[in-house]
């Protein structure tokens, strides 16, 4: 098994484990019977190590996606809600590394740890934002348009943050909260907010949250 391999694999062990990062790469190494060398011949440190898990943990769900066979067939909307359901699923297996490492984070703004997992959605984002100008779905508002991925991100992010207080079954809220403010995000961009912007209004109000008990 190559070095970054094993790196990778025992640095989410030990995330598992303890629910915190290897103290230093020292300590990394010696459980992992590697030289130091060996250890930045492939990541200048612990933060980008784990900026690489999380990276590749998007990277690939995006790639699986985008070479599903009716992908191209996709409305940007459709894309983005399914990378979002997909994601979801998929969380059910990270569950645990995303409630240690995600749960404390502020909504906006990513630490080191994140900075692949962010540019690898940020690259997902663009691609389906220029789809869906290129479809009419999202309105083109020149330089403006540049930020839509960046957005889009903390959306991302909010969604993260809702599924992992979400306890409802098999996380129905987070499936409601995604559909609901993808709708209205969506319609932004396409310049029809209001509807939207009423129905989240209603599905966000404490009063709509007992009536889904």
């Amino acid at each position: 098994m190559e070095n970054r391999t094993r790196i990778l694999e025992a640095y989410t062990a030990h995330l598992r484990e303890h629910g915190a990062p290897p103290h230093t790469v020292l300590a990394f190494c010696k459980s992992l019977s590697i030289s130091e060398r060996d250890f930045f011949h492939e990541f200048a440190s612990l933060d980008s190590v784990e900026s690489a898990l999380w990276g590749d943990w998007i990277s690939s769900l995006t790639t699986r996606l985008e070479s599903g066979a009716e992908w191209k067939e996709f409305s940007a909307r459709h894309r983005y809600l399914t990378f979002l359901f997909a994601f979801t699923e998929s969380s059910l297996d990270w569950r645990s590394l995303m409630l240690t490492r995600f749960s404390h984070l502020a909504p906006v703004g990513s630490p080191p740890f994140l900075k692949a997992f962010e540019e690898h959605f940020k690259v997902f984002a663009s691609d389906i934002v220029s789809h869906g100008i290129s479809t009419g779905e999202v309105a083109h508002r020149g330089p403006l348009q540049a930020l839509y991925p960046a957005v889009l991100y903390i959306h991302f992010r909010a969604v993260i943050s809702f599924l992992l207080k979400d306890e409802s079954q098999r996380f129905e809220r987070t499936d409601a909260f995604i559909e609901k403010t993808v709708a209205f995000a969506f319609d932004v961009i396409r310049t029809q907010a209001i509807d939207s912007a009423f129905d989240l209004a209603r599905f966000l109000a404490p009063s709509a949250w007992g009536k889904m008990s």
